[in-house]
């Protein structure tokens, strides 16, 4: 996902904000100015109710919320301007909203008309953005992020009290398997579930971007155990193979969140440059990889939380996977179509694999030798990393998810607007069968047996399939 030049330009031109104030900048950034309502917002950051939101930008000394996102527009408005030559017009038009409140909007905002703001430029009109928001009203410093190893001194977490059980691996008699295939439970979520990652215990975790905040899971029955509150916009879940802690990519409050699985609440948080988006452990647990949205791959040292190496990545999105050997890494570079090869070590590229279309989750067999990838332009390829050949498994609809099952049978391959998962052979990458969940079904996970698989749908719901 590549840096939005909107909210770049307001993060850019507000640098004393917090934390939050950060995130509600970020926010209204990606909706270009036109969120859906107040509320929205502030559930997406974090807050509970409007009127927290109210009162957080009053701290940072930012106009109320409905000029902040009126500024907000009429920014995005003069910078597509001076990028495509738009008229005022045509950008209105564009958006589903009559010329004539457009121009109203930029006068009754900026006191100039729309003439007189292209003819002053998108430097002057931030100029008066900037003067606006520091006018009136305290600016809040900026919240300097913790690392991990102090616990918080507050526990913000809302538990039903239910211990987990320790499941650390399969039982003797419990080989790897996969899923019979038939979708048995839903359970229905807000706040838009995207990633599930799966702890050692045999819990699920789930992050909802639109909640900030991930769950804690039990498959027996299919329910909550306990949400805990994080920054903006959680996107990917990192365990740690010791299930102690799980690193979570908070993109909007540009930091990864350190959660203490056992007493399941945030401990800390570790600062990242941009919104970070993947997120993966290396093996040994003491370097956390992550991409951001400035088109770069961090190596973070753990438990201290800080950087250690980076390099330029083009077009860096929310996947990133750990070759089961432990010493190379493989990033997709999204809508640049390929899929790169760097060493953990040094992060030196050693190679790339030319796959075309928008190349987005990965997944690779436990012996090393396959990798396989989703295509947003729909389909899947395996790619044979010793000699490079690439197979391709056409799925005629956008895919996204993408899970190995334990036993390396099948790929579970989510079709993100047919509201499918599709079942692929993995061997000889044939489409089996599919399930059908509805929605805009996201990532996916098996349990450690591998019999069950959990789906996220970011329509409102978690399905479990057996």
């Amino acid at each position: 996902m590549p840096p939005l030049p909107l909210t770049t330009l307001l993060e850019t031109a507000l640098p004393r904000l917090s934390r939050s104030g950060r995130a509600v900048v970020g926010a209204l950034g990606c909706f270009n100015g036109k969120p859906q309502s107040p509320s929205h917002v502030a559930a997406l950051v974090g807050l509970r109710t409007r009127f927290q939101l109210a009162r957080a930008l009053r701290r940072e000394g930012l106009p109320p919320f409905e000029e902040l996102a009126a500024w907000t527009r009429v920014l995005y408005w003069l910078q597509e301007a001076e990028r495509t030559g738009a008229s005022l017009f045509h950008l209105a038009q564009h958006a589903g909203i009559d010329p004539a409140v457009a121009y109203r909007l930029v006068l009754r905002t900026t006191e100039l008309h729309w003439v007189e703001a292209r003819r002053a430029g998108l430097a002057a009109v931030v100029r008066r953005f900037k003067d606006r928001c520091y006018a009136g009203g305290q600016v809040a410093s900026p919240t300097r992020p913790k690392a991990p190893p102090a616990p918080a001194a507050r526990n913000e977490l809302r538990d039903t009290g239910t211990p987990l059980e320790p499941r650390l691996s399969p039982s003797r008699h419990e080989l790897p398997a996969h899923p019979r295939g038939e979708m048995t439970e839903r359970l229905r979520l807000d706040g838009y579930p995207f990633d599930v990652a799966m702890g050692a215990h045999g819990e699920v975790w789930l992050s909802r971007v639109h909640a900030a905040s991930v769950d804690c899971l039990t498959l027996e029955p299919l329910r909550v155990l306990c949400s805990v509150p994080t920054g903006a916009v959680p996107s990917r879940i990192a365990i740690a193979r010791s299930g102690q802690y799980a690193y979570v990519s908070n993109q909007f409050a540009s930091e990864v969140a350190v959660i203490d699985l056992q007493q399941r609440r945030q401990i800390g948080t570790i600062a990242v440059p941009g919104n970070p988006l993947g997120a993966v452990l290396s093996l040994d647990g003491q370097t956390l990889f992550v991409t951001t949205n400035l088109d770069c791959l961090h190596a973070i040292r753990l438990p201290t939380g800080q950087i250690i190496r980076s390099v330029p990545i083009p077009m860096a999105c929310t996947s990133l996977l750990l070759h089961p050997g432990g010493t190379r890494l493989f990033v997709p570079t999204f809508r640049a179509g390929t899929i790169l090869e760097l060493e953990t070590r040094t992060l030196k590229t050693l190679g790339s694999h030319g796959v075309g279309g928008v190349v987005h989750e990965l997944a690779c067999t436990p012996d090393g030798l396959r990798l396989y990838a989703t295509n947003e332009d729909g389909w899947v390829d395996a790619i044979q990393l010793t000699t490079g050949r690439r197979d391709s498994l056409q799925c005629g609809t956008m895919v996204h998810g993408l899970a190995l099952s334990p036993d390396g049978a099948v790929l579970y391959a989510g079709l993100l607007r047919a509201g499918a998962v599709a079942v692929v052979d993995r061997e000889r990458l044939r489409h089996v069968a599919t399930i059908h969940t509805g929605g805009k079904p996201r990532r996916i996970a098996f349990d450690i047996t591998g019999r069950r698989a959990i789906v996220a749908n970011e329509d409102g719901w978690v399905d479990l399939i057996t």
